[in-house]
């Protein structure tokens, strides 16, 4: 059996896991919008929400300190980096390359385009991922606790962004999106579950979003506006679904075990 090292009374947590998951994820997506509520600049939202989500991933931090190491300290951090960065190459080449054979070359390079990534590192896995998978890896009761928090980060993580159609995209684009962002999601929090450390995702989540901005024109402010030829949409879905297949297989069940290692001695537990 497990056994608390140090105890602290969560009882929401305790007895209604998924409510807390989502509270904490409302809680963050409210404050880490204030800044587009402000009518300042794009580079400067970007930057101050991320400076948000780094704050409000320290407070989350404290509300569950003592037994939560935070979302940024693990003592595994090497725990299958290799293959982890192996799938981020291919999810990173792939999709370049798809977008060279589709639209040409193409570069432009902006202070926006790289605001823009670093908020989306910062603010889509803190919400999606950051301030959830804790408490779902801490209270769900679960031995299964793995399977179900990856069904619901990319579940959630798709049917967000298909509500781009609200922002501008084409329907077409915006089911695409989230059929293409939901296995994105597997392996991103296939990396966090691994890693232990969030801020491995929230690097590879900007860095690939700042590729994106910058070498496809058919972007709009980060927002697939224009629809694209079924030849070219895909290849560059079909991209995305192997990253989430990569992501399934680095979270099997051969390594359940050492996943539950990492976060159990991330909350303080010893069996």
């Amino acid at each position: 059996m497990k056994k608390e090292a140090k105890s602290r009374k969560h009882t929401l947590c305790e007895k209604a896991p998924l409510i807390a998951m989502f509270l904490a994820a409302v809680l963050a997506l409210v404050l880490l919008s204030i800044p587009g509520l402000l009518g300042i600049t794009k580079v400067a939202e970007s930057l101050a929400s991320s400076v948000l989500a780094v704050l409000f991933m320290i407070a989350y931090t404290r509300w569950f300190a003592p037994e939560f190491k935070g979302v940024f300290r693990t003592s595994h951090l090497a725990t299958g980096l290799v293959f982890v960065w192996l799938a981020f190459a291919f999810k990173f080449f792939g999709a370049y390359f798809v977008g060279l054979a589709g639209s040409g070359f193409y570069f432009k390079p902006t202070a926006v385009a790289l605001a823009m990534a670093i908020a989306a590192g910062f603010y889509e896995e803190t919400i999606f991922r950051g301030v959830t998978v804790p408490i779902g890896m801490r209270y769900f009761r679960s031995e299964n606790r793995v399977g179900i928090l990856v069904i619901i980060s990319a579940l959630v993580f798709g049917l967000m962004h298909i509500g781009n159609i609200v922002n501008g995209a084409s329907i077409r684009m915006g089911i695409v999106q989230g059929i293409a962002t939901t296995f994105a999601g597997i392996f991103f929090i296939a990396v966090y579950l691994r890693t232990g450390n969030i801020l491995i995702p929230i690097f590879m989540h900007g860095i690939f979003d700042y590729m994106c901005f910058t070498t496809d024109p058919t972007l709009v402010n980060g927002i697939m506006a224009n629809d694209v030829a079924v030849s070219a949409l895909i290849p560059a879905v079909a991209v995305d679904v192997i990253a989430g297949i990569w992501g399934l297989y680095l979270l099997r069940p051969a390594k359940r075990a050492e996943i539950h290692a990492i976060w159990d001695d991330k909350w303080s537990l010893i069996r």
